[in-house]
């Protein structure tokens, strides 16, 4: 009789081929396979794709996605399956997954070359741009961005854009975005800079007489692009995260579908924000499926 280990090995690898992969030996799934754990990570501070809602443990898009991951690989080893789930920082998120300690972080970490030297990346899951939040007031007496000092968290891309984007500017750095906003409150910067949907989530935190303001106020400074960070060499498991994400994204081109169901729970007009999805960036995902189905 077939032992207990060898009869989950032999699904994962049945699983595998169907789906056009090869599983390697002594890789992450053959580790979430042994041991029912996957070890992954994600921000709180980031509204609303990963934060905590006064639970303790962080909740919202990023988080969504993780849980289906799990259940992904949960149907396919033919086990059960459980999240051991971190919270990380901007500053040490890479460092994590590149040291083995997490098989996966998903939150609003942007690929670069320089982060590909470490870890690799899924396909996308969600896109938006650089902006810069301030309060309306402060633009009566610095109406210009690029007179500020911009408080960004450090171990992000956003600092990098916004130096190409306004020559010059003031950029000071804080351990989280949370720190840059207690920063903000207290006018020791003028402005803090991420992506739009984060900077609205996080100003929910202003008292309501202090009207906010992102800029610019048309096209953001630069588009990113935001995918989970995987280890680095392990193909099958980032093919098996990735096939997952293309499942979830059946039915996105009319609007539909599980990636649908998740993105309008967080950002849906009964979501945690209001935050639509464009056609831009719905068809900017769907061209990560460059597969034959």
């Amino acid at each position: 009789m077939a032992s207990k280990q060898s009869t989950i090995a032999l699904a994962l690898a049945l699983m595998m081929s169907l789906v056009g992969l090869t599983p390697a030996s002594g890789g992450t799934l053959d580790r979430i396979a042994e041991t029912g754990v996957i070890r992954a990570g994600t921000r709180a501070d980031a509204i609303p794709f990963a934060f905590d809602n006064g639970s303790g443990t962080p909740v919202g898009f990023s988080v969504d996605l993780i849980e289906e991951i799990r259940a992904a690989a949960e149907k396919a080893i033919g086990k059960p399956i459980k999240v051991d789930l971190s919270v990380v920082t901007p500053a040490n998120r890479v460092q994590l997954v590149a040291d083995g300690k997490l098989d996966i972080v998903c939150e609003i970490t942007t690929p670069t070359w320089a982060r590909e030297k470490q870890v690799d990346f899924s396909i996308p899951i969600f896109r938006d741009g650089t902006r810069i939040l301030t309060f309306r007031d402060t633009l009566r007496t610095v109406p210009n961005p690029k007179d500020m000092l911009i408080g960004v968290a450090e171990g992000t891309t956003t600092a990098t854009i916004l130096q190409e984007a306004l020559p010059g500017v003031r950029i000071k750095n804080f351990p989280s975005m949370d720190a840059a906003f207690i920063a903000l409150g207290k006018g020791d910067v003028q402005g803090v800079a991420n992506i739009g949907v984060v900077l609205l989530g996080l100003s929910r935190k202003f008292e309501p007489n202090r009207s906010v303001v992102l800029l610019p106020r048309s096209a953001p400074y630069g588009n990113e692009t935001m995918s989970c960070m995987l280890p680095q060499n392990d193909s099958a498991w980032r093919d098996f995260v990735n096939h997952t994400i293309i499942d979830l994204e059946d039915g996105l081109a009319d609007y539909r579908g599980r990636y649908m169901d998740i993105h309008d729970k967080w950002f849906g007009r009964d979501g945690v924000m209001v935050y639509p999805l464009d056609r831009s960036t719905r068809d900017y995902l769907l061209q990560s499926d460059i597969w034959a189905r």
